[in-house]
């Protein structure tokens, strides 16, 4: 490596944090791919001729390539990158891209959170984000989909006012109900012991039958938020449910 080939503090600064590649310049191939700050694009053929601890294949790369006469082929693939994180994300991109498309890298590791956020198939990626399934509940419930109103950022207060009403409920339902879960997009946003039900005030509402819930913290059933219940409504169309009890769903093994 020639003098010039030293990142200077300058140069360093201007691209921020960066990936980068090593390829082998007797067959055009990428055989590592990395990220770094500063001169580390250079480190790799420095530890290969003292450090031994480095990834064996690598530096057998690296070696190889020095005893023909050749260097090395120092890539930049992305530079001016702001944030370290960012960089590990852009890292970890690139060498999934290489190992869909069979291409071996001797990289000995995947890349920065790969097992979550790496590379998988549309079903892998499905099983590994998707809710778990709602347990059993053993208490009368009422189940109302609040998907229309709800959003990701939306607060426990405004997920409250989602699922307390107001919702067409017959008298018998209002006497035997003690629990309103508010579900959006089939999964359990919110959950509360109903205190007391009261007509809506809606003017729109008169005559509609259509009752609102004064609500309190349920801790008995804290634990099925955020728990998958597409099963209640399937395909239909209906927006609230009371059910005596809920059997839960066996989610079989490998979906």
């Amino acid at each position: 490596m020639t003098a010039d080939t030293r990142i200077p503090a300058e140069v360093a600064a201007q691209l921020g944090y960066y990936v980068y590649a090593l390829r082998d310049p007797r067959d055009g191939q990428v055989f590592y791919v990395g990220k770094g700050i500063g001169d580390r694009i250079n480190a790799h053929v420095r530890d290969a001729r003292t450090d031994l601890t480095v990834e064996r294949a690598k530096l057998r790369n690296i070696n190889e390539i020095e005893a023909t006469g050749q260097r090395v082929d120092l890539l930049f693939l992305r530079t001016g990158i702001s944030e370290e994180s960012t960089a590990f994300v852009v890292e970890q991109a690139v060498i999934d891209a290489f190992a869909a498309t069979g291409h071996p890298l001797t990289n000995l590791v995947r890349g920065h959170h790969a097992s979550r956020h790496g590379l998988a198939t549309l079903p892998a990626v499905i099983s590994r984000h998707r809710a778990e399934p709602c347990p059993p509940i053993p208490f009368p419930v009422i189940m109302v989909k609040i998907q229309k109103g709800w959003r990701p950022d939306a607060n426990e207060q405004q997920i409250y006012d989602q699922t307390r009403g107001h919702w067409k409920i017959a008298s018998w339902v209002r006497e035997r109900a003690q629990f309103c879960l508010g579900v959006a997009h089939g999964v359990v946003r919110g959950v509360y012991r109903i205190d007391e039900w009261f007509p809506s005030p809606v003017p729109d509402d008169e005559g509609q039958n259509r009752w609102g819930f004064v609500g309190s913290d349920a801790p008995e059933l804290k634990h099925v938020v955020g728990t998958e219940v597409r099963d209640v409504f399937g395909g239909r169309v209906m927006y609230r449910r009371f059910l005596e009890g809920y059997p839960g769903v066996a989610r079989e093994l490998g979906t």
